[in-house]
Order: structure tokens, then C-alpha cells, then sequence
């Protein structure tokens, strides 16, 4: 117990260090560190650039250069080799975290959720469908901001066109779905819509509601009318009684 006592003692007389490793597995100066550091702030400004566009979401057209440098970025870091090994083998398969391949496939996850890959063209990287959206968008806006009176009648048009585009982009790519800069945009404009021109719209379905009920009643009517006069211009049969039946005989 004495022996004990002492060595508590003794323990707590030591000075407390900070806990520091002395060496590292990978040296500062290894040829793999300038790349980590590379795809460390290539994934930064990926993600500072998805949140500074999250709304409105613009990811898929502001975020594309930054998306590009992580995947360069991660790849290079397969195919530079420190000592035999290569550089992304020394930061995946040497550890239970796996920092740098959990880190890029959640950048993966990100731009592949949000179908970004679906607004631009894969061979040469230039915005396809966006850009023929953004026509239709562009030529709704206008008109939106050039007109004070009647937007509802003026705008109908371009607002048709940019809907049925939409639709028609959609119907196409039903299995994958459109990116989400363009179901963005396309749901504030419905939304746009619904609040300023409802009633308009509302106005001429209640003409052609009441037009085709009074059509559908009139109709019904003609046939009622005409089944009655049938049945009332019938000429009726008497039955003989058996008294007539015997003079007969």
C-alpha cells in the first residue's frame, strides 16, 4: 500500500504535456502532401460555393468549375505514388476514417442528389438543357418586367411555352429527373403565377365549365323530351274482354 501511495505521488508530480505525436507515418515533405492539400481546399470551395448557392439553388451552374477541381483533384492524388504506394492509398487504406474518401463522396453525393450532370452536355461540358430553359425563362421575365397592366393575358404565352418545355425536359427524363437549378426556378415561377394570375385563369376555365354544362344539360334535356313525346304518341291497345270474344265465335 506504502509502494502505491508513493507512486501516486511521483505521478502527480509530472509535469502535464500536451498530447503531440513525435513522427508522422507520412512525412510533411512526401511528395503526397502538396496534393492532399490540394484536394483539401479544392473540397472547401466546393462546399462554400453549394451553400452560398442554396437558394435560391444555382449549385449546378455557379458550382461547376469548383466540382471539376475535386474530382482533378482526387484524382491525382490515384495516380502520384510516393515510395511505390500511391498518395491516395496512404490516406484511404492505412485508417478505419478514411477522411479523403468519405469527404469526396459526399461531394459526389451532393452533385449527383441535385442531378447536376443533367444541365450540362458530358462532352464538351457546356449547359444544354439550362441554356434552352433559360430562353424560355428569359423571354418570361421580360415580359413580366415590361408589362404593368394585364400581365396575366400579355404573359400568357411565354409562361405556356417555359411550362410546356419544362414538362416536355421532364417527361423525357423521368428515370433521372431534371437538375435542381432548373425544378428551382421552375417552382418559384408556378408559385409566381399561382399568386398574380389564378384569377385570371380561374375567369376563362368558369366560361368553359358553365359553357359545357349548359351544353351537357341541354342534351339531356333534348333526350328526356324526346323519349316522353314517344311514349305519349304510342297508340294504345285495349284489351278485349271475353264477353266480345264470345259474340266473335
Amino acid at each position: 500500500m506504502y509502494g502505491l501511495f508513493i507512486i501516486v505521488c511521483s505521478l502527480s508530480l509530472i509535469k502535464a504535456e500536451s498530447f503531440t505525436f513525435k513522427a508522422e507515418i507520412i512525412p510533411s515533405n512526401s511528395s503526397c502532401t502538396p496534393l492532399k492539400e490540394k484536394f483539401a481546399n479544392s473540397s472547401a470551395q466546393f462546399n462554400l460555393c453549394a451553400i452560398r448557392h442554396s437558394r435560391p439553388i444555382r449549385m449546378c451552374e455557379k458550382c461547376h468549375n469548383e466540382y471539376l477541381d475535386v474530382q482533378n483533384s482526387y484524382k491525382n492524388l490515384s495516380e502520384v505514388f510516393d515510395n511505390g504506394t500511391s498518395c491516395l492509398e496512404k490516406y484511404i487504406n492505412f485508417d478505419r476514417l478514411q477522411i479523403v474518401s468519405l469527404l469526396y463522396q459526399n461531394n459526389v453525393n451532393l452533385w449527383n442528389n441535385a442531378k447536376c450532370e443533367e444541365c450540362y452536355d458530358k462532352k464538351n461540358g457546356n449547359m444544354t438543357i439550362a441554356d434552352e430553359f433559360g430562353e424560355y425563362f428569359n423571354n418570361f421575365i421580360n415580359c413580366v418586367n415590361k408589362t404593368k397592366d394585364d400581365l396575366c393575358s400579355v404573359c400568357m404565352k411565354y409562361y405556356v411555352q417555359l411550362d410546356h418545355y419544362f414538362r416536355s425536359v421532364s417527361d423525357v427524363n423521368d428515370k433521372i429527373g431534371v437538375c435542381m437549378d432548373i425544378v428551382d426556378v421552375m417552382n418559384t415561377t408556378w408559385t409566381f403565377w399561382s399568386v398574380n394570375c389564378c384569377n385570371y385563369r380561374r375567369h376563362d376555365e368558369f366560361i368553359f365549365i358553365g359553357s359545357t354544362i349548359a351544353v351537357l344539360l341541354i342534351t339531356v334535356s333534348f333526350y328526356v323530351i324526346l323519349q316522353f313525346c314517344k311514349e305519349k304518341n304510342a297508340p294504345t291497345i285495349i284489351q278485349q274482354s271475353r264477353f266480345f270474344e264470345s259474340l266473335n265465335q
